[in-house]
């Protein structure tokens, strides 16, 4: 009797797509804080959570891939 492995995969898969439209929403967001509040004494948090997220972005996008963003972009 053969198993349907597809289900878990596509589950997998569905969970992937939504914690990848969090992150760029997250990244979004940030992005818009950082050219609107440039002076406030957030800003370093912003950018460095910033970073952390397009990393985590990347490493889920492409496990054995390398982030190419510049810092500071």
């Amino acid at each position: 009797m053969a198993t349907d492995t597809s289900v878990p995969s596509l589950e997998a898969g569905a969970e992937l797509e939504r914690t990848l439209d969090r992150l760029e929403a997250r990244m979004e967001a940030l992005q818009f804080s950082l050219r609107a509040r440039r002076a406030s004494p957030r800003f370093e948090l912003w950018r460095h959570d910033l970073r952390e997220t397009r990393e985590t972005w990347f490493r889920l996008v492409d496990p054995d891939g390398q982030d190419l963003t510049p810092e500071g972009s």
